[in-house]
C-alpha cells in the first residue's frame, strides 16, 4: 500500500483545502511556479553501484528495480521526430479538452483523471518526462488539473508484476509519477504536505522529492525535513539527494545528523551525495563548535566512500574519494582522530591507510597513470608515518575500547583489529561466544557467523571449543535430527533459521580448521532436518575426513545418496569420488534408476570408481 493511504485521498477535499473562493469563474488561488527551466527526469546524484542483498528483499525489490532503472543512461528522445511531435500534438489537444470540460463542462475529477491516465502511456518514462511535463504545464498553468493529479496519485501501482518488472513502466505507474512531478509546479502548503508524505515511501519518493525541490518553499523544506525523519531505504536516498540538490548550508547539519542510518544496505547511495555536498573536513576536525555526533557521522561517511573507492575501475573513471582534496581530507581526519579518539574516526583512518597503500602499489607498477589520482596520493603519503605510529598505539586502544563497550562499534572495530592482526581481537570474540546463552534472532545469529569467520581468519584454534559449547548451549541438536528431513529450505521467517545460521557457521568453521576432533559433531549434523545444514556437513567432511578413513563417514555419505535434497545428493557423489568408495557402486546405480535427474552425476562418479 502506498503512502497516500496515510492521508485523505479525496482529491476534492485536498483540493479545496488549499484553494480560496475563486475571483472569477473557474479561477483558483494557486501560486504557480512561473520560472520553468527545462524539465528532466529525476537524476539521482549517486553513481550507480552494486546493490547489496539487503536491498533485494521482497519488500524493497520493486523500489530497487525502479531506482536502478532511473540511474541508467538512456538516449535522449528527439522532440522534433515526426512521431514524437504527433504524439505531443494529440496529447495537447486531448488535455485542453479535458481541462475545458473539467473547468466549465461539469466533468468530474474522477472522469478527468481516468481519461488522462491512458494519454500519458506513451513510452519510456525517463525519456518522455522532459517532453511531456513542459507541454502539460503550458496547458494547465492555472492548476485546474491538480485534483486529477491527486486522484491519480491516490491509485495503487500494479501488485501482480513479475519480480524484475519496473512499476514505473506500467500505464498507471507512468501516470502516477508524472502526476507527482506536476504537483511540483504549484506552490501550496497542502500540496507540499502530500508530497512530504509521498517522500517517505520508496515507491513514490523519487518523484515526490524532486517536486518539493522545485517548489522550494518554506512548506516544501519543512516537508522534506519531516520526511528525512521517517524515510528508510530508497526513500532516504531520495530525500538526501533532494537536500543535496538544494545545497543550502542551513540543511547541512540535519543531513549529516541523519547519517547512514535506516539505509537498508544502500549506504553508498547516501554517502556519495553527502560526500559531494557537505564540508566534511570541518566536521572531521571537530572542536567546541561541532557536536561529537556530527564528527562521528562525517567519519562514517568518509569510511563508506573509502570502501567504495578501494578498487580502480579504469576507463577514465575517478573513484569518489578523489573528487575532494585528498591531502586536506587526510589531514582533517587525522587531526580529528587525535583530538577526539572516537572509534569512527579511527576506523576511517585505517581504511584510508589501506586505500593509499593499494593505490601506491598500483602507481608504482604503472597500473595507474591518471594524474588526478597520482598527485593526491603523492601529497598524502608524507603523513602516513605519523598516522601509522598513532594507529599502532592510541588508535588500537580506541578500537579496543569500542569493541568492549559499544555494541554498534563491535563489528567495525573487530574488523579493523583483525586486519591489524591484534591478538586482542581473538580474545574479545571468544569472550563474546562464551557469554552467549541463547540465540534470539537472525541478526544475532548472523553476527555470530561473522565472528566465527573472523576467528578462522585469525587462525585461533581456541575457537573450536568455544563454538562447540555454544552450539550445545543454544541448540537442541538431537531434537533437530528427530524431525523428518526437509527437501526445501526453511521458509523466510521460520523460527529455526537463527539456529541453522549458527549451526552452519560452526560446521563451516570446523571445516576450515580441518580439526578431526569435530568429526562426531559433523556426522550428527549430516542427519539434521534442514537441508542447508546437511549440505554444509557433507562439504565439511571433504576437509575433516578427506580420505574417508572413518567407517562412519562412508556410511553417512552413502545414506546421503537417498537425501530428498538434490544438493546434498550431488555433494555425496563428490565425496564418493574423493574416497574412491567402490562399495557405493550398487547404491549409485540404484540412484540413477530411481532418480533419473542424477543419471549424469552418477555416470561421472562411476567412471572414477570403475
Amino acid at each position: 500500500m502506498s503512502e497516500m493511504s496515510r492521508v485523505n485521498t479525496d482529491p476534492n477535499i485536498l483540493f479545496h483545502s488549499y484553494t480560496t473562493e475563486p475571483t472569477e469563474p473557474g479561477g483558483m488561488d494557486i501560486d504557480v511556479v512561473i520560472d520553468t527551466p527545462p524539465v528532466e527526469a529525476p537524476a539521482p546524484s549517486a553513481t550507480m553501484v552494486s546493490v547489496p542483498a539487503a536491498a533485494q528483499q521482497k519488500a524493497t525489490r520493486t523500489a530497487t528495480v525502479e531506482h536502478l532503472a532511473a540511474r541508467r543512461n538512456l538516449p535522449e528522445l528527439n522532440a522534433n521526430a515526426p512521431e514524437v511531435k504527433q504524439t505531443i500534438s494529440e496529447l495537447r489537444t486531448e488535455l485542453t479538452m479535458l481541462v475545458t470540460d473539467l473547468r466549465w463542462g461539469g466533468q468530474s475529477t474522477k472522469e478527468t483523471a481516468e481519461k488522462i491516465i491512458p494519454l500519458l502511456n506513451v513510452g519510456s518514462l525517463q525519456q518522455w518526462i522532459p517532453v511531456l511535463v513542459p507541454n502539460i504545464l503550458e496547458i494547465d498553468r492555472a492548476g485546474d488539473l491538480v485534483p486529477a493529479w491527486l486522484y491519480i496519485i491516490g491509485q495503487e501501482d500494479p501488485v501482480d508484476l513479475p519480480v524484475d518488472a519496473n512499476p514505473a513502466e506500467t500505464m498507471i505507474g507512468r501516470a502516477r509519477r508524472i502526476a507527482m512531478l506536476m504537483l511540483g509546479f504549484y506552490k501550496s502548503a497542502d500540496i507540499s504536505e502530500v508530497l512530504g508524505t509521498l517522500s517517505t515511501d520508496s515507491s513514490s519518493s523519487l518523484y515526490a522529492t524532486r517536486s518539493l525541490v522545485k517548489q522550494a518553499t518554506v512548506a516544501a523544506m519543512k516537508a522534506l525535513a519531516n520526511a528525512l525523519k521517517e524515510a528508510q531505504g530508497w526513500a532516504k536516498v531520495d530525500v538526501i539527494d533532494a537536500f543535496a540538490t538544494l545545497n543550502q548550508a542551513r540543511f547541512y547539519e540535519i543531513m549529516l545528523m541523519s547519517g547512514l542510518d535506516h539505509a537498508n544496505g544502500l549506504e553508498s547511495y547516501i554517502a556519495v551525495p553527502l560526500f559531494r555536498t557537505l564540508p566534511l573536513e570541518n566536521y572531521l576536525r571537530g572542536g567546541n563548535n561541532i557536536a561529537p555526533l556530527l564528527t562521528q557521522q562525517a567519519a562514517l561517511v568518509v569510511n563508506q566512500i573509502l570502501q567504495d573507492s578501494m578498487n580502480y575501475a579504469g576507463n577514465n573513471s575517478l573513484p569518489f574519494i578523489f573528487e575532494r582534496d585528498l591531502p586536506t581530507l587526510t589531514s582533517a581526519l587525522f587531526e580529528g582522530a587525535r583530538n577526539a579518539s572516537q572509534w569512527q574516526l579511527v576506523v576511517a583512518l585505517h581504511r584510508l591507510g589501506l586505500l593509499l597503500g593499494r593505490y601506491w602499489g598500483d602507481i608504482s607498477r604503472s597500473v595507474i597513470q591518471d594524474q588526478r589520482i597520482i598527485q593526491p596520493v603523492y601529497a598524502s603519503l608524507p603523513m602516513m608515518p605519523d598516522i601509522e605510529r598513532w594507529m599502532n598505539s592510541t588508535g588500537r586502544d580506541v578500537l579496543w575500547e569500542g569493541l568492549n563497550n559499544q555494541e554498534e562499534a563491535f563489528l567495525p572495530c573487530l574488523k579493523v583489529l583483525s586486519e591489524l592482526r591484534d591478538p586482542r581481537a581473538s580474545q574479545a570474540l571468544i569472550n563474546r561466544l562464551n557469554t552467549t546463552m541463547q540465540i534470539t534472532d537472525r541478526e544475532q545469529a548472523s553476527l555470530i557467523g561473522q565472528m566465527c569467520d573472523t576467528l578462522v581468519q585469525l587462525q585461533d584454534t581456541r575457537a573450536i571449543g568455544s563454538i562447540h559449547e555454544l552450539v550445545k548451549r543454544t541448540l537442541n541438536v538431537d531434537a533437530r535430527t528427530m524431525h523428518d528431513k526437509r527437501r526445501d529450505n526453511l521458509a523466510n521467517g521460520d523460527a529455526d533459521i537463527p539456529g541453522s545460521i549458527v549451526y552452519g557457521a560452526a560446521i563451516r568453521t570446523f571445516a576450515q580448521f580441518g580439526d578431526r576432533s569435530t568429526l562426531d559433531f559433523i556426522l550428527r549434523a549430516a542427519s539434521d532436518f534442514d537441508p542447508y545444514i546437511r549440505a554444509q556437513a557433507l562439504e565439511a567432511l571433504k576437509s575433516i575426513d578427506p580420505q574417508g578413513e572413518d567407517a562412519r563417514t562412508r556410511t553417512v555419505v552413502r545414506e546421503a545418496l537417498n537425501d530428498p535434497r538434490d544438493t546434498v545428493v550431488r555433494v555425496a557423489c563428490q565425496l564418493i569420488t574423493q574416497y574412491h568408495d567402490v562399495e557405493s557402486v550398487t547404491a549409485l546405480r540404484m540412484l540413477a534408476e530411481t532418480r533419473p535427474e542424477f543419471a549424469s552425476s552418477v555416470q561421472e562418479t562411476l567412471k572414477q570408481l570403475v
